[in-house]
């Protein structure tokens, strides 16, 4: 055991007289410093962390992680036809970690009912009923191509419930059609009367607004396609990380489908530059947060260190007369230093952790979903990142003291042993 250890120990766990030296007030005030910054540091990142987490993966459960689709400059929502075969498909998934992959046909359409219409667009995928949301009393009978699924939002615009029928009309140009002639008469309208079967809410208004799920089969033959002619194909990935090495592996193979059309692959950031760059500015936001919180709690380390190196002015005189080099003492203090970030450390996990269970279990905390997409503060919190905080703590504070504990270094001996 080193002396500047041994003499840390005394000063900051010794009993009677000798801890009365130590102005109580400054070592509270020191461990609720640090007690409050790495509480606080804990709840942000496992807030920002979890926010991102669970927008993340609402994106992702809508789209996937990639989307296969035909080479073309068109960016609406009626992509033209892409052939994707199973011999395509399993091509991609011996290059890539594939976990699903869903076909699906995007469409506009217009739905009417006796009172209003809404311009929509009508997503059909394989499975509808994926999108729903379980519960006790759900209906068990088989899903026809003429059942939909509406978003809330559209549901309460035009006023239909679960059991409702309504009118979609389809508008498509006529194959047989001057491709240079304009007006109604080079269109066709397709008209489909379909049954709400459920409902569903992201709190994405972009896809709330307008999207509405029905049947792959169904959106075919509106279209006039083949079996295997979709608008698109999207693939969720087992691990969001390899998403861009996915991009690029795919991209380089050159595919094509049966009809000669390069097929191309986005990422779902590619797709949603708003959504994932929003995300992406939080990053920022919790870097200046928690520089902000460091600096705190430094400031208030230095100003007890400080006030301990004060209060044990008369040892310290005595310690240089007999011998004690200054080095020495910077290392009792930077000890006591350690002793009380411990000690922070401490209660600032128990906080942090404590209420980041509270709020994962219970969502005491709640969000308006309109503005950030969902109903609860989100919490994700691991081992890896409370122990890279609790070290950062430790590291942080050692080196912003290491200048005040100078200190010790311009008291004099002869002066510091006549003081009372």
């Amino acid at each position: 055991m080193s002396v500047a250890y041994f003499l840390a120990k005394r000063i900051h766990f010794a009993k009677g007289d000798d801890s009365q030296r130590v102005s109580p007030p400054a070592i509270r005030i020191a461990i609720s410093g640090v007690a409050i910054g790495v509480a606080v540091m804990l709840i942000t990142v496992a807030i920002v962390v979890g926010f991102k987490e669970e927008v993340r993966q609402k994106v992702i459960d809508f789209s996937g992680h990639l989307q296969m689709q035909a080479l073309v400059s068109n960016s609406t929502y009626e992509l033209p036809p892409v052939c994707v075969s199973d011999t395509m498909l399993g091509f991609v998934t011996r290059k890539v970690d594939v976990e699903s992959v869903e076909r699906f046909v995007t469409k506009p359409a217009v739905i009417k009912t006796d009172d209003d219409f809404l311009s929509v667009v009508v997503k059909g995928v394989e499975n509808p009923e994926g999108l729903r949301e379980k519960d006790e009393e759900e209906d068990e009978s088989e899903w026809s191509e003429r059942d939909v699924v509406l978003s809330k939002t559209i549901a309460d615009k035009l006023k239909l419930k679960v059991g409702d029928e309504a009118t979609f009309y389809f508008v498509q140009a006529d194959k047989d059609a001057d491709p240079f002639a304009l007006g109604a008469e080079n269109t066709k309208v397709k008209v489909r009367k379909l049954t709400v079967r459920d409902l569903y809410e992201t709190h994405f208004s972009e896809i709330d607004q307008q999207m509405v799920i029905g049947s792959l089969s169904l959106m075919q033959q509106v279209s006039g396609w083949d079996d295997d002619m979709y608008s698109a194909v999207s693939i969720t990935l087992k691990d969001f990380d390899q998403m861009n090495d996915a991009y690029w592996t795919i991209n380089e193979m050159g595919l094509m489908d049966r009809q000669g059309v390069p097929v191309f692959v986005q990422t779902i950031e590619q797709l949603n530059p708003t959504v994932f760059a929003w995300l992406a500015l939080l990053d920022t936001n919790v870097w200046v947060i928690l520089i902000l919180i460091a600096v705190v709690a430094a400031f208030t380390m230095i100003s007890g260190l400080l006030i301990i190196i004060l209060e044990r002015t008369q040892m310290i005189g005595v310690l240089k007369a007999q011998g004690m080099d200054n080095r020495t003492l910077r290392k009792v203090f930077l000890w006591v230093a350690l002793f009380l970030t411990g000690k922070g450390l401490l209660w600032g996990n128990l906080i942090g952790l404590a209420f980041c269970l509270v709020q994962w279990k219970w969502h005491i905390i709640r969000l308006d979903p309109a503005n950030y997409y969902l109903e609860w503060v989100p919490i994700h919190l691991s081992w890896p990142m409370v122990v890279l905080i609790n070290v950062g703590t430790i590291v942080i504070t050692l080196l912003v003291l290491i200048g005040p504990s100078a200190l010790v270094a311009r008291i004099s001996p002869t002066k510091a042993i006549q003081s009372e």
